[in-house]
Protein backbone atom coordinates (compact mmCIF):
# COMPACT_ATOMS: atom_id res chain seq x y z
CA UNK A 1 0.00 0.00 0.00
CA UNK A 2 3.39 2.36 0.66
CA UNK A 3 3.46 3.22 -2.69
CA UNK A 4 -0.04 4.65 -3.24
CA UNK A 5 1.55 7.75 -1.06
CA UNK A 6 3.78 8.50 -3.88
CA UNK A 7 0.46 8.25 -6.64
CA UNK A 8 -1.27 11.03 -4.35
CA UNK A 9 1.30 13.35 -4.56
CA UNK A 10 1.72 13.82 -8.30
CA UNK A 11 0.78 15.84 -11.38
CA UNK A 12 -2.35 17.89 -11.35
CA UNK A 13 -4.28 16.97 -8.74
CA UNK A 14 -1.62 15.40 -6.02
CA UNK A 15 1.34 17.82 -6.74
CA UNK A 16 1.39 20.20 -4.26
CA UNK A 17 3.75 22.14 -5.62
CA UNK A 18 1.54 22.75 -8.47
CA UNK A 19 -1.60 23.51 -6.45
CA UNK A 20 -0.25 25.94 -4.60
CA UNK A 21 1.36 27.99 -7.43
CA UNK A 22 -1.97 28.31 -9.54
CA UNK A 23 -3.45 29.22 -6.23
CA UNK A 24 -1.07 32.24 -5.88
CA UNK A 25 -1.46 33.41 -9.44
CA UNK A 26 -5.61 33.13 -8.89
CA UNK A 27 -5.06 35.68 -5.88
CA UNK A 28 -2.53 37.63 -7.63
CA UNK A 29 -5.33 37.98 -10.40
CA UNK A 30 -7.82 38.62 -7.85
CA UNK A 31 -5.33 41.56 -6.23
CA UNK A 32 -5.43 43.10 -9.79
CA UNK A 33 -8.89 43.07 -10.48
CA UNK A 34 -9.42 45.45 -6.90
CA UNK A 35 -6.15 47.22 -7.44
CA UNK A 36 -7.76 50.48 -9.07
CA UNK A 37 -10.73 50.93 -5.99
CA UNK A 38 -7.89 49.64 -3.13
CA UNK A 39 -4.84 51.14 -3.74
CA UNK A 40 -3.16 48.91 -0.83
CA UNK A 41 -4.35 45.43 -3.05
CA UNK A 42 -1.79 47.48 -5.55
CA UNK A 43 0.73 48.15 -2.83
CA UNK A 44 0.79 44.70 -1.96
CA UNK A 45 0.90 43.38 -5.64
CA UNK A 46 3.78 45.05 -6.53
CA UNK A 47 5.66 43.86 -2.97
CA UNK A 48 4.55 40.62 -4.00
CA UNK A 49 6.16 40.79 -7.64
CA UNK A 50 9.93 41.38 -5.40
CA UNK A 51 9.74 39.22 -2.78
CA UNK A 52 11.19 35.74 -2.33
CA UNK A 53 9.17 33.13 -2.99
CA UNK A 54 9.31 31.81 1.10
CA UNK A 55 7.47 35.84 1.49
CA UNK A 56 5.19 35.03 -1.08
CA UNK A 57 4.20 31.37 0.05
CA UNK A 58 3.40 32.13 3.68
CA UNK A 59 1.36 35.84 2.81
CA UNK A 60 -0.42 34.34 0.45
CA UNK A 61 -1.22 31.13 2.28
CA UNK A 62 -2.03 33.57 5.30
CA UNK A 63 -5.92 32.97 6.12
CA UNK A 64 -6.49 36.68 6.84
CA UNK A 65 -4.79 38.00 4.16
CA UNK A 66 -6.54 35.61 1.68
CA UNK A 67 -9.81 36.39 3.78
CA UNK A 68 -9.89 39.97 3.24
CA UNK A 69 -8.84 39.75 -0.86
CA UNK A 70 -12.00 37.02 -0.94
CA UNK A 71 -14.41 39.86 0.52
CA UNK A 72 -13.01 42.66 -0.97
CA UNK A 73 -13.29 40.95 -4.63
CA UNK A 74 -16.93 40.02 -3.73
CA UNK A 75 -17.93 42.80 -3.21
CA UNK A 76 -16.31 44.57 -5.93
CA UNK A 77 -17.84 41.52 -8.41
CA UNK A 78 -21.44 40.91 -6.63
CA UNK A 79 -22.09 43.22 -4.20
CA UNK A 80 -22.27 41.13 -1.41
CA UNK A 81 -22.25 41.96 2.71
CA UNK A 82 -19.18 40.73 4.33
CA UNK A 83 -18.57 40.47 7.74
CA UNK A 84 -15.41 42.38 8.23
CA UNK A 85 -16.01 45.74 7.12
CA UNK A 86 -13.81 46.84 3.31
CA UNK A 87 -12.12 49.54 5.35
CA UNK A 88 -10.68 46.96 7.63
CA UNK A 89 -10.18 44.68 4.98
CA UNK A 90 -7.84 47.16 3.04
CA UNK A 91 -6.17 48.43 6.43
CA UNK A 92 -5.07 44.81 6.70
CA UNK A 93 -3.75 44.50 2.50
CA UNK A 94 -1.81 48.09 3.54
CA UNK A 95 0.02 45.90 6.56
CA UNK A 96 0.73 42.95 4.84
CA UNK A 97 2.53 45.09 2.08
CA UNK A 98 4.73 46.46 4.53
CA UNK A 99 5.08 42.75 6.21
CA UNK A 100 6.16 41.90 2.48
CA UNK A 101 8.55 44.79 2.12
CA UNK A 102 9.87 43.62 5.14
CA UNK A 103 11.03 40.15 3.50
CA UNK A 104 9.73 38.59 6.57
CA UNK A 105 9.70 34.53 5.84
CA UNK A 106 6.72 34.21 8.03
CA UNK A 107 3.29 34.94 7.59
CA UNK A 108 1.84 38.73 8.64
CA UNK A 109 -0.17 37.08 10.76
CA UNK A 110 2.09 34.76 12.90
CA UNK A 111 4.95 37.58 12.36
CA UNK A 112 4.21 39.38 15.67
CA UNK A 113 3.47 36.72 17.48
CA UNK A 114 5.75 36.92 20.93
CA UNK A 115 5.94 32.96 21.80
CA UNK A 116 5.87 31.37 17.69
CA UNK A 117 4.98 27.65 18.12
CA UNK A 118 5.48 25.39 14.85
CA UNK A 119 3.91 21.64 14.43
CA UNK A 120 7.39 21.21 12.97
CA UNK A 121 9.78 22.42 10.26
CA UNK A 122 8.86 26.28 9.48
CA UNK A 123 9.54 26.63 5.91
CA UNK A 124 6.70 24.35 5.18
CA UNK A 125 4.50 23.34 7.91
CA UNK A 126 1.69 25.45 10.31
CA UNK A 127 2.32 27.57 13.49
CA UNK A 128 -0.24 27.30 16.22
CA UNK A 129 -1.74 30.43 17.26
CA UNK A 130 -1.81 31.39 20.88
CA UNK A 131 -3.92 34.59 20.89
CA UNK A 132 -3.14 37.70 22.93
CA UNK A 133 -1.93 39.86 20.46
CA UNK A 134 -5.26 42.25 20.46
CA UNK A 135 -2.87 45.29 19.76
CA UNK A 136 -1.70 43.81 16.81
CA UNK A 137 -4.23 44.50 13.57
CA UNK A 138 -3.55 40.89 12.06
CA UNK A 139 -4.61 39.79 15.29
CA UNK A 140 -7.48 42.06 16.52
CA UNK A 141 -8.82 41.18 13.11
CA UNK A 142 -8.17 37.20 12.76
CA UNK A 143 -9.74 36.97 16.58
CA UNK A 144 -13.00 39.10 16.09
CA UNK A 145 -13.55 37.26 12.62
CA UNK A 146 -13.05 33.52 14.48
CA UNK A 147 -15.02 34.76 17.18
CA UNK A 148 -18.13 35.81 15.10
CA UNK A 149 -17.48 32.65 12.31
CA UNK A 150 -17.70 30.26 14.98
CA UNK A 151 -19.14 31.90 18.35
CA UNK A 152 -16.46 31.41 20.58
CA UNK A 153 -13.06 32.47 21.18
CA UNK A 154 -9.51 30.15 20.43
CA UNK A 155 -8.31 28.48 23.44
CA UNK A 156 -4.53 29.10 24.12
CA UNK A 157 -2.90 26.11 23.87
CA UNK A 158 -0.58 24.26 26.62
CA UNK A 159 3.11 23.08 26.16
CA UNK A 160 1.37 19.59 26.47
CA UNK A 161 -1.22 20.61 23.38
CA UNK A 162 1.82 21.20 21.08
CA UNK A 163 3.69 18.31 22.13
CA UNK A 164 0.85 16.45 21.48
CA UNK A 165 0.62 18.18 18.01
CA UNK A 166 4.05 17.90 16.79
CA UNK A 167 4.12 14.00 17.84
CA UNK A 168 1.46 13.16 15.92
CA UNK A 169 2.76 15.02 13.18
CA UNK A 170 6.07 12.99 13.35
CA UNK A 171 3.12 10.22 12.94
CA UNK A 172 1.70 10.89 10.09
CA UNK A 173 5.52 11.84 8.09
CA UNK A 174 6.37 8.27 8.86
CA UNK A 175 3.56 7.04 7.76
CA UNK A 176 2.65 8.92 4.37
CA UNK A 177 6.03 10.91 4.01
CA UNK A 178 4.87 12.44 0.55
CA UNK A 179 1.57 13.19 1.36
CA UNK A 180 1.91 14.63 4.56
CA UNK A 181 4.38 16.83 3.25
CA UNK A 182 2.74 17.96 0.55
CA UNK A 183 -1.03 18.38 2.74
CA UNK A 184 0.32 19.94 5.35
CA UNK A 185 2.38 22.69 3.03
CA UNK A 186 -0.97 23.79 2.56
CA UNK A 187 -2.63 24.56 6.17
CA UNK A 188 -0.48 27.77 7.49
CA UNK A 189 -2.45 28.10 10.97
CA UNK A 190 -3.71 25.33 13.37
CA UNK A 191 -6.04 26.79 15.94
CA UNK A 192 -6.70 24.89 19.25
CA UNK A 193 -10.54 25.34 20.35
CA UNK A 194 -11.53 24.11 24.03
CA UNK A 195 -14.65 21.44 23.24
CA UNK A 196 -17.31 23.71 24.94
CA UNK A 197 -20.19 25.72 24.13
CA UNK A 198 -20.73 26.21 19.48
CA UNK A 199 -17.14 24.49 19.61
CA UNK A 200 -18.63 21.48 21.40
CA UNK A 201 -19.32 18.20 19.48
CA UNK A 202 -16.20 19.50 16.61
CA UNK A 203 -13.07 17.28 16.27
CA UNK A 204 -11.83 18.95 13.95
CA UNK A 205 -13.38 21.58 11.42
CA UNK A 206 -11.99 24.04 8.95
CA UNK A 207 -14.19 26.44 6.31
CA UNK A 208 -13.36 27.25 2.53
CA UNK A 209 -14.23 30.85 3.94
CA UNK A 210 -11.14 30.58 6.36
CA UNK A 211 -8.66 28.82 4.04
CA UNK A 212 -4.92 28.05 5.71
CA UNK A 213 -6.44 27.62 9.05
CA UNK A 214 -7.64 24.45 10.62
CA UNK A 215 -8.93 23.70 14.06
CA UNK A 216 -8.25 20.72 16.90
CA UNK A 217 -10.79 20.04 19.88
CA UNK A 218 -7.69 20.34 22.35
CA UNK A 219 -9.74 17.42 24.66
CA UNK A 220 -9.22 14.75 21.80
CA UNK A 221 -5.33 15.27 21.28
CA UNK A 222 -3.92 12.29 23.68
CA UNK A 223 -4.12 9.89 20.68
CA UNK A 224 -1.16 10.67 18.62
CA UNK A 225 -2.98 8.15 15.90
CA UNK A 226 -6.13 10.18 16.10
CA UNK A 227 -3.84 13.47 15.93
CA UNK A 228 -2.49 12.22 13.21
CA UNK A 229 -5.51 11.42 11.14
CA UNK A 230 -7.48 14.64 11.87
CA UNK A 231 -4.17 16.92 10.71
CA UNK A 232 -4.30 14.87 7.42
CA UNK A 233 -7.98 15.29 6.96
CA UNK A 234 -8.13 19.23 7.73
CA UNK A 235 -4.75 19.49 5.96
CA UNK A 236 -6.48 17.90 2.83
CA UNK A 237 -8.91 19.70 2.90
CA UNK A 238 -6.92 23.14 2.38
CA UNK A 239 -4.92 21.33 -0.48
CA UNK A 240 -8.33 20.91 -1.97
CA UNK A 241 -9.82 24.83 -1.47
CA UNK A 242 -6.75 25.70 -2.82
CA UNK A 243 -6.90 23.60 -5.75
CA UNK A 244 -10.49 24.81 -5.97
CA UNK A 245 -9.52 28.49 -6.00
CA UNK A 246 -7.56 28.43 -9.39
CA UNK A 247 -9.71 25.14 -11.17
CA UNK A 248 -13.04 24.57 -12.21
CA UNK A 249 -13.99 22.24 -9.31
CA UNK A 250 -17.32 23.08 -9.31
CA UNK A 251 -19.46 24.23 -12.57
CA UNK A 252 -20.10 27.54 -10.56
CA UNK A 253 -17.30 28.70 -9.61
CA UNK A 254 -16.19 29.16 -13.66
CA UNK A 255 -19.10 32.40 -13.64
CA UNK A 256 -18.77 34.21 -9.50
CA UNK A 257 -16.21 34.14 -7.11
CA UNK A 258 -16.41 31.03 -4.52
CA UNK A 259 -17.11 32.34 -1.11
CA UNK A 260 -19.81 30.68 0.72
CA UNK A 261 -20.70 26.93 -0.19
CA UNK A 262 -23.39 27.15 1.78
CA UNK A 263 -25.43 27.93 -1.04
CA UNK A 264 -25.10 25.18 -2.38
CA UNK A 265 -28.30 23.12 -2.81
CA UNK A 266 -28.38 20.33 -0.19
CA UNK A 267 -28.27 16.83 -2.26
CA UNK A 268 -26.35 14.09 -1.03
CA UNK A 269 -26.63 12.03 2.20
CA UNK A 270 -24.17 10.82 3.47
CA UNK A 271 -25.74 8.18 5.06
CA UNK A 272 -23.69 7.51 8.20
CA UNK A 273 -23.87 10.42 9.76
CA UNK A 274 -26.89 11.77 11.82
CA UNK A 275 -29.29 13.69 10.04
CA UNK A 276 -30.41 16.14 13.34
CA UNK A 277 -33.14 18.12 13.10
CA UNK A 278 -31.31 20.71 10.23
CA UNK A 279 -30.93 18.03 8.12
CA UNK A 280 -26.95 18.23 8.71
CA UNK A 281 -26.13 15.08 6.53
CA UNK A 282 -27.69 15.85 3.52
CA UNK A 283 -24.47 17.74 1.39
CA UNK A 284 -24.10 20.03 -0.97
CA UNK A 285 -21.34 19.15 -4.46
CA UNK A 286 -18.59 21.36 -2.59
CA UNK A 287 -18.55 18.94 0.85
CA UNK A 288 -19.07 15.76 -0.58
CA UNK A 289 -16.68 16.38 -2.60
CA UNK A 290 -14.44 17.30 -0.21
CA UNK A 291 -15.21 14.17 1.94
CA UNK A 292 -14.43 12.02 -0.90
CA UNK A 293 -11.13 13.74 -1.75
CA UNK A 294 -10.44 13.07 2.35
CA UNK A 295 -11.96 9.43 2.57
CA UNK A 296 -9.64 8.46 -0.35
CA UNK A 297 -6.57 9.36 1.65
CA UNK A 298 -7.86 7.81 5.02
CA UNK A 299 -8.20 4.65 3.31
CA UNK A 300 -4.81 4.59 2.53
CA UNK A 301 -3.49 6.38 5.95
CA UNK A 302 -5.40 4.02 8.10
CA UNK A 303 -4.91 1.30 6.16
CA UNK A 304 -0.84 1.83 7.23
CA UNK A 305 -1.51 2.99 10.47
CA UNK A 306 -3.35 -0.95 11.53
CA UNK A 307 -0.54 -2.47 9.62
CA UNK A 308 2.16 -1.25 10.94
CA UNK A 309 0.61 -0.61 14.64
CA UNK A 310 2.59 -3.16 16.50
CA UNK A 311 5.91 -2.10 15.28
CA UNK A 312 5.15 1.61 16.55
CA UNK A 313 3.24 0.33 19.85
CA UNK A 314 6.01 1.33 21.85
CA UNK A 315 6.91 4.88 20.60
CA UNK A 316 2.91 6.08 19.87
CA UNK A 317 0.81 3.65 21.99
CA UNK A 318 -2.35 1.62 20.65
CA UNK A 319 -4.02 2.85 18.04
CA UNK A 320 -7.57 2.35 19.73
CA UNK A 321 -7.16 4.37 22.88
CA UNK A 322 -8.30 6.92 24.21
CA UNK A 323 -9.95 7.77 20.95
CA UNK A 324 -10.09 5.17 18.03
CA UNK A 325 -8.91 6.32 14.52
CA UNK A 326 -11.51 5.33 11.82
CA UNK A 327 -11.09 2.32 11.01
CA UNK A 328 -9.94 1.57 7.21
CA UNK A 329 -12.82 -0.28 5.97
CA UNK A 330 -15.03 2.27 6.70
CA UNK A 331 -12.72 5.02 5.05
CA UNK A 332 -12.67 2.28 1.57
CA UNK A 333 -16.61 2.22 2.35
CA UNK A 334 -17.77 5.44 2.42
CA UNK A 335 -14.89 6.42 -0.03
CA UNK A 336 -16.69 4.07 -2.33
CA UNK A 337 -20.27 5.59 -1.55
CA UNK A 338 -19.18 9.42 -2.20
CA UNK A 339 -17.42 8.42 -5.21
CA UNK A 340 -20.71 6.83 -6.98
CA UNK A 341 -22.57 9.42 -5.01
CA UNK A 342 -21.18 12.26 -6.91
CA UNK A 343 -21.57 10.54 -10.46
CA UNK A 344 -25.17 9.73 -9.79
CA UNK A 345 -26.21 12.84 -8.04
CA UNK A 346 -23.72 15.58 -8.24
CA UNK A 347 -22.12 15.23 -11.71
CA UNK A 348 -23.39 18.31 -13.76
CA UNK A 349 -23.02 20.66 -10.85
CA UNK A 350 -18.95 19.48 -10.72
CA UNK A 351 -16.73 21.52 -13.30
CA UNK A 352 -14.45 19.40 -15.84
CA UNK A 353 -11.69 19.73 -12.95
CA UNK A 354 -13.93 18.63 -10.39
CA UNK A 355 -15.14 15.66 -12.85
CA UNK A 356 -11.60 14.53 -13.76
CA UNK A 357 -10.71 14.68 -10.10
CA UNK A 358 -13.65 12.32 -9.28
CA UNK A 359 -12.10 10.07 -12.01
CA UNK A 360 -8.72 10.32 -10.88
CA UNK A 361 -9.24 9.58 -7.19
CA UNK A 362 -11.52 7.05 -7.72
CA UNK A 363 -9.25 5.33 -10.08
CA UNK A 364 -6.72 5.22 -6.98
CA UNK A 365 -9.26 3.77 -4.72
CA UNK A 366 -9.93 1.00 -6.97
CA UNK A 367 -6.55 0.08 -7.29
CA UNK A 368 -6.39 0.18 -3.06
CA UNK A 369 -9.16 -1.91 -2.64
CA UNK A 370 -9.43 -5.61 -3.63
CA UNK A 371 -12.93 -6.01 -2.20
CA UNK A 372 -15.18 -2.98 -2.62
CA UNK A 373 -18.48 -2.48 -1.95
CA UNK A 374 -20.92 -3.74 -4.71
CA UNK A 375 -22.42 -0.91 -6.78
CA UNK A 376 -25.78 1.01 -4.88
CA UNK A 377 -25.11 -1.01 -1.50
CA UNK A 378 -26.19 1.04 1.46
CA UNK A 379 -27.05 -1.15 3.91
CA UNK A 380 -23.46 -1.08 6.13
CA UNK A 381 -23.52 2.88 6.01
CA UNK A 382 -27.09 2.99 7.29
CA UNK A 383 -26.40 0.46 10.42
CA UNK A 384 -23.23 1.95 10.64
CA UNK A 385 -25.45 5.62 11.68
CA UNK A 386 -27.95 3.42 13.83
CA UNK A 387 -25.82 1.89 16.22
CA UNK A 388 -23.62 5.48 16.23
CA UNK A 389 -26.60 7.19 17.13
CA UNK A 390 -27.91 4.76 19.90
CA UNK A 391 -24.48 5.01 21.66
CA UNK A 392 -24.44 9.03 21.74
CA UNK A 393 -27.80 9.36 22.84
CA UNK A 394 -26.52 7.73 26.18
CA UNK A 395 -24.80 11.02 26.60
CA UNK A 396 -28.48 12.71 26.73
CA UNK A 397 -29.74 13.97 29.88
CA UNK A 398 -32.44 11.95 30.90
CA UNK A 399 -35.67 12.17 30.85
CA UNK A 400 -39.30 11.33 31.22
CA UNK A 401 -40.27 12.94 27.29
CA UNK A 402 -37.16 10.59 26.23
CA UNK A 403 -37.56 7.49 27.72
CA UNK A 404 -40.84 7.05 26.82
CA UNK A 405 -39.74 7.65 23.21
CA UNK A 406 -37.01 5.31 23.30
CA UNK A 407 -39.46 2.74 24.31
CA UNK A 408 -42.09 3.54 21.52
CA UNK A 409 -39.05 2.81 19.66
CA UNK A 410 -38.02 -0.20 20.48
CA UNK A 411 -41.42 -1.54 19.78
CA UNK A 412 -41.17 0.24 15.94
CA UNK A 413 -38.02 -1.28 15.42
CA UNK A 414 -38.32 -4.65 16.83
CA UNK A 415 -41.44 -4.58 14.47
CA UNK A 416 -39.40 -3.69 11.79
CA UNK A 417 -36.65 -5.46 12.16
CA UNK A 418 -38.89 -8.82 12.34
CA UNK A 419 -40.28 -8.09 9.34
CA UNK A 420 -37.24 -7.79 7.34
CA UNK A 421 -36.17 -10.69 8.68
CA UNK A 422 -39.88 -12.57 7.81
CA UNK A 423 -38.63 -11.51 4.36
CA UNK A 424 -35.35 -12.91 4.04
CA UNK A 425 -37.32 -15.95 5.37
CA UNK A 426 -34.67 -16.94 8.15
CA UNK A 427 -37.14 -18.71 11.18
CA UNK A 428 -34.12 -19.52 13.77
CA UNK A 429 -33.56 -16.04 13.67
CA UNK A 430 -36.86 -14.69 13.76
CA UNK A 431 -36.97 -17.15 17.22
CA UNK A 432 -34.03 -15.27 18.73
CA UNK A 433 -35.57 -11.84 18.27
CA UNK A 434 -38.28 -12.77 19.91
CA UNK A 435 -36.58 -13.70 23.21
CA UNK A 436 -33.92 -10.61 22.68
CA UNK A 437 -36.54 -7.90 21.91
CA UNK A 438 -39.00 -9.24 24.20
CA UNK A 439 -40.23 -5.30 25.63
CA UNK A 440 -37.75 -5.04 29.08
CA UNK A 441 -39.08 -4.59 32.03
CA UNK A 442 -39.39 -0.58 33.63
CA UNK A 443 -35.96 0.70 33.92
CA UNK A 444 -34.68 3.60 35.49
CA UNK A 445 -33.86 6.90 33.13
CA UNK A 446 -29.27 6.10 33.52
CA UNK A 447 -29.92 2.65 31.95
CA UNK A 448 -32.62 3.01 29.17
CA UNK A 449 -30.18 4.89 26.92
CA UNK A 450 -27.61 1.55 27.22
CA UNK A 451 -30.66 -0.37 27.36
CA UNK A 452 -31.46 0.99 23.70
CA UNK A 453 -28.23 0.85 22.40
CA UNK A 454 -27.77 -2.78 23.08
CA UNK A 455 -31.04 -3.35 21.37
CA UNK A 456 -29.65 -1.99 18.51
CA UNK A 457 -26.07 -3.34 18.65
CA UNK A 458 -28.22 -7.05 18.41
CA UNK A 459 -30.28 -5.83 15.36
CA UNK A 460 -27.54 -4.31 13.29
CA UNK A 461 -25.15 -7.71 14.24
CA UNK A 462 -27.81 -10.09 12.85
CA UNK A 463 -28.79 -8.07 9.84
CA UNK A 464 -24.84 -7.37 8.78
CA UNK A 465 -24.10 -11.23 9.46
CA UNK A 466 -27.50 -12.17 7.22
CA UNK A 467 -26.13 -9.63 4.40
CA UNK A 468 -24.03 -13.10 2.40
CA UNK A 469 -21.35 -10.13 1.06
CA UNK A 470 -21.63 -7.72 4.21
CA UNK A 471 -23.42 -5.34 2.12
CA UNK A 472 -27.01 -6.08 1.13
CA UNK A 473 -30.00 -8.54 1.73
CA UNK A 474 -31.76 -8.46 -1.31
CA UNK A 475 -29.93 -11.36 -2.60
CA UNK A 476 -32.11 -13.33 0.46
CA UNK A 477 -35.29 -12.05 -0.88
CA UNK A 478 -37.78 -14.04 -3.12
CA UNK A 479 -38.62 -12.29 -6.37
CA UNK A 480 -41.12 -9.68 -6.48
CA UNK A 481 -40.59 -8.94 -2.22
CA UNK A 482 -40.34 -5.72 -1.31
CA UNK A 483 -36.23 -4.97 -1.09
CA UNK A 484 -35.22 -5.43 2.39
CA UNK A 485 -32.56 -3.61 2.31
CA UNK A 486 -35.04 -0.56 1.56
CA UNK A 487 -36.59 -2.02 4.64
CA UNK A 488 -34.16 -1.35 6.77
CA UNK A 489 -33.34 2.24 5.05
CA UNK A 490 -37.13 3.39 5.90
CA UNK A 491 -36.63 1.66 9.77
CA UNK A 492 -33.72 3.73 10.02
CA UNK A 493 -34.57 7.40 9.00
CA UNK A 494 -37.78 6.84 11.22
CA UNK A 495 -36.08 6.60 13.86
CA UNK A 496 -33.68 9.24 13.21
CA UNK A 497 -36.24 11.90 12.64
CA UNK A 498 -37.69 10.83 15.82
CA UNK A 499 -35.02 11.00 17.70
CA UNK A 500 -34.00 14.54 15.87
CA UNK A 501 -37.23 15.54 17.13
CA UNK A 502 -37.19 14.29 20.85
CA UNK A 503 -33.07 15.67 21.32
CA UNK A 504 -32.99 18.85 19.95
Amino acid sequence: MSEFDAVLSRMPFGDSRYVTEQMHSAFRRRLESISTSVPAARRLLTELQQAEPQTVYRILGDPLVRRCVQQLVAQAVVGRQQSVPPELCAQVLDATARHAQAGSATGPLQDSATDAWWLGEPSRTPWIWTGGRHNDIFGRVFEQFAERQFGAPLHAPTREDLAALQRGARLLEELLPMTSHGALSHAHQIGIHAGTGPWKGKASTSQFTLTGAIFLNRKLLKNPWWVAEHLLHEALHQKLYDFRHAHSLLARDLNEIPEDPSIEARRLVSLWNLPRRNKSNCWGTHRAMAAFHVYVHLALFCSLAERLAPQYLDAYGPVDAPRPMTPSRKAFERAHYLGESLRGVCWDELGLAGQRMVDWLSSILDAMDPTPPPAGSSLHLLLDRYVKEAHQLRKAPPSDDLAGVLKKLERAEAEAFRAVLSVVGVQAQLDDAAAVLAPAPQQVHDDHGAAFAQRRNYISETLLRLAPDGYSLDSLCPKNETSADEMVRAMVESSSRELAAATA
